[in-house]
């Protein structure tokens, strides 16, 4: 822990870790800034120099801006409790994670020191609002100026405005009664404790716009949920609302004696974020319910097994349906990840196809004519048993085919590398048939030559008088018929001297790598199928039911034939076939390549960038085996940045990738290699904090080095702890339970001073937040063969 970072979180922050820091200080608060520079030229000696020509000045206006009246609802990383959810929190204190880790401290307020945050965290109940019931928060939407325009009810701030603030920006307002509002805000010498900078490693993380350094800021409020008492009926919740409000100009209401309202009735401040949730005795959004409904079949009557974790469809047929036989083929087929779809022959024959997705539960053997396939009906497969299609791979290759023709650019860069390619072979070919180019290199055999003609007798030759003919003329002899031209341009193209040339070519020419780079980074990103319809991916919705976690392989022959079906466009001829076939090899395995360094290249991490510390795997430029995951639950709305961590069997941390959020409640990840552990965990920018049950916390060591000499952060023993709730502000509603920071923050040092046997100094915000902290929850998925995944459930950890 620190006062403040002095470095970027991702390149010194394993994954998992994290670090704390007071606060994020900017060079410069926000504001109007005026810079003057005065000169006077003097002459004669020093001691009597005259100034002439009177004094010189320059003067520079400029503005440091941040936000004032609103924030860009993309600052925002996670909320907790997460918006509109239901659960156990009364013990919990939300908490907001903004992806700009100095927007707290970027302003100032009267009164208070640089360290002093002007933003605070609000929890508020319906009754403690006035207005507003057109939104779930209870906030007003109005401008700058109306809302700071004189009322005689409202007591409303004075903040000095930026100049690129204007009367009719839109902003946010909430009312607070003048009697309730000291009860809710924290005072000026509180508003430290409640923000603090936080560092963590982002490489297991979707990628939602979030910070890459890794630096994130945290607002935490100082007021627990309004909840019934223990033993209430379930049905009993409470809301609350939460605003990160603006303080600026309310600085006169944060002292330590009573505020002066001059009369006003209500208060009026800015809100620049809000949410909602519901408090009860027993809910099911908070994580660790969420996670352990993962391993539950969709009925939540038992424990899922392993067959049934798999991404599969399960069989909805009884033991009476069909014949024996037929049973055993669709157990087969349903078991091997295929769904029975309509399909509808080219003759206009109506029957069923078996469709497989790149996503299976299996990993299917390679299939050779994928490579060579010139249609998707060459890759249609007829199974004359059953008297059935498989449609798997001519859809992957139609799939292909039709995300390439729908994309100009990608048309265009595809068809300038075919022609740039295609003026090489025809290079090469002339250079081998022509009498007039040499064999072999061209530009070294033309020197050579070139230069043996200046060695022997050319000079002497060309200089010396003409010499009679001693030949009468006579016509040249008939050049021979050729052959066939496109017999004898295929032998050329398949010999091993062209494929081999092609292929250096294609590493080494420039102007063919710059034609063929597009094409690489657009195929790369179809690997990892980003442009694949979802119906594609996930053909039956009963595949992935809500709130369930299924695990896959991906298909190679899939991904060949999706490849290979973009790659096919603009084929004219048997030459092209060919030609295209010449470079596939190539061009297949740099999409490769560029497939498993995506992720990085999004991430902003470059070749020459340092390598994560702790992160999940280093892609290597090379692709593996693929497999992943598929998450449809709350817990990817409530938690957007919920972290994934994957390790094979001899421990070593797993590749991501691709992490998305395929919509606000599925997350699709995708791993270079078989997991042998799956881990999904609260993230660790986002973990919560509050007090245990009883309203105790475990102190934790911030001296690694004297006492109990534990790591930093551990805690001090399972029997040493805090009493938290003995420090409330005094209040005759049960449910306004506020901290009274400044008395919790000095009784926590002297528990700590204890508890460590000497001093730990002066208890910091970073400080205060590590002992307040709840640790994240997680649940793993263990394999227990420790090479294949799912295990039969999950565990929480």
């Amino acid at each position: 822990m620190s006062a403040s970072p002095q470095h970027p979180a991702r390149d010194t922050i394993p994954i998992g870790d994290v670090e704390l820091h007071d606060h994020y200080l900017p060079a410069l608060p926000a504001g109007d800034y005026r810079i003057e520079a005065t000169h006077a030229l003097r002459t004669g000696p020093e001691a009597s120099a005259q100034a002439v020509g009177g004094t010189f000045r320059a003067v520079q206006r400029f503005t440091v801006r941040a936000p004032q009246v609103a924030v860009d609802t993309t600052a925002v990383v996670a909320r907790q409790p997460p918006d509109s959810s239901e659960g156990r929190f009364a013990e919990v204190l939300p908490h907001l994670v903004l992806g700009d880790p100095m927007l707290p401290w970027e302003r100032e307020l009267s009164g208070a020191d640089r360290s002093t945050p002007w933003l605070a965290l609000l929890v508020l109940t319906d009754d403690q609002l006035i207005g507003g019931t057109a939104s779930p928060t209870r906030a007003e939407s109005t401008t700058v100026g109306a809302f700071l325009a004189d009322d005689p009810d409202v007591l409303k701030p004075a903040p000095p405005l930026e100049s690129d603030v204007k009367p009719d920006d839109p902003c946010e307002v909430i009312r607070i009664p003048a009697a309730v509002f000291p009860e809710v805000t924290p005072r000026l010498a509180e508003l430290p404790y409640l923000a603090h900078c936080r560092g963590a490693n982002t490489g297991d993380r979707p990628i939602l716009g979030i910070q890459e350094d890794g630096l994130f800021a945290v607002l935490v409020a100082h007021r627990f949920p309004a909840a019934e008492p223990p033993g209430s009926p379930p049905q009993d919740r409470t809301k609350n609302i939460v605003h990160l409000v603006s303080l600026e100009g309310h600085e006169p209401l944060l002292g330590p004696g009573a505020p002066d309202f001059r009369g006003r009735t209500s208060v009026a401040l800015l809100s620049l974020c809000s949410w909602s949730f519901w408090a009860h005795p027993d809910g099911a959004a908070h994580f660790r319910a969420l996670a352990e409904g993962l391993t539950l079949t969709p009925d939540s009557s038992r424990a899922a097994t392993r067959e049934e974790m798999w991404l599969r469809l399960p069989s909805p047929y009884r033991d009476g349906d069909g014949t024996p036989a037929a049973r055993r083929q669709v157990a087969r087929r349903l078991g091997d990840g295929y769904v029975p779809l309509p399909y509808r022959t080219r003759s206009g024959e109506r029957t069923f196809g078996w469709y497989r997705g790149p996503l299976t539960p299996v990993l299917p053997a390679p299939v050779d004519r994928v490579a060579t396939a010139t249609s998707a009906d060459a890759l249609l497969a007829y199974d004359p048993a059953w008297g059935s299609f498989d449609v798997s791979l001519a859809t992957a290759f139609e799939t292909g085919r039709s995300l390439a023709l729908a994309d100009a650019a990608y048309v265009q860069h595809l068809i300038a590398f075919k022609r740039a390619t295609h003026d090489l072979v025809d290079t090469l070919y002339h250079q081998d048939t022509s009498s007039h180019l040499p064999a072999g290199d061209g530009n070294s055999s033309a020197r050579a030559a070139f230069g043996a003609l200046l060695d022997g007798p050319l000079l002497s030759t060309l200089g010396a008088a003409p010499a009679q003919s001693r030949d009468p003329w006579s016509p040249p002899a008939p050049e021979p018929v050729p052959g066939d031209p496109s017999e004898e341009l295929t032998a050329f193209l398949n010999s091993g001297t062209v494929r081999t040339a092609v292929t250096r070519a294609l590493h080494e020419d420039t102007g063919l790598r710059e034609r063929l780079t597009p094409v690489v980074d657009w195929l790369a990103r179809l690997l990892l199928l980003i442009p694949v319809p979802f119906t594609r991916l996930v053909p039956d919705a009963r595949m992935l039911p809500p709130e369930s976690l299924r695990f896959f392989h991906t298909d190679p022959n899939w991904r060949d034939a999706l490849i290979g079906g973009a790659l096919g466009i603009g084929a004219q001829s048997s030459r092209d076939t060919v030609q295209d076939e010449i470079v596939a090899a190539v061009v297949r395995a740099e999409v490769a390549e560029a497939a498993a360094r995506h992720r990085d290249t999004l991430r902003d991490a470059g070749p020459d960038d340092p390598k994560d510390p702790g992160d999940p795997g280093d892609p290597g430029g090379s692709l593996g085996t693929v497999s992943g995951l598929l998450l449809r639950s709350a817990l990817v709305s409530g938690w957007p940045h919920l972290a994934v961590r994957a390790v094979d069997a001899a421990g070593v941390p797993l590749p991501v990738l691709r992490m998305e959020h395929l919509s606000s409640s599925v997350l699709l990840c995708l791993f270079n290699g078989v997991p042998a552990t799956v881990e999904l965990a609260e993230p660790q920018e986002g973990f919560r904090f509050g007090v245990e049950d009883d309203g105790r916390i475990p102190l934790r060591s911030l001296l690694p080095d004297a006492g109990p000499r534990l790591p930093l952060g551990e805690q001090l023993g399972t029997d040493v702890t805090f009493d938290v709730l003995r420090h409330l502000r005094p209040s005759a509603d049960p449910n306004v339970r506020v901290l009274d920071v400044g008395s919790l923050v000095t009784a926590l040092g002297g528990a700590l001073d204890r508890a460590h046997g000497t001093s730990v100094g002066t208890v910091g915000p970073a400080d205060l937040a590590l002992q307040l902290v709840k640790v994240p929850e997680a649940i793993r998925f263990d394999g227990p063969d420790g090479d294949r995944f799912p295990a039969t459930g999950g565990d929480p950890v």
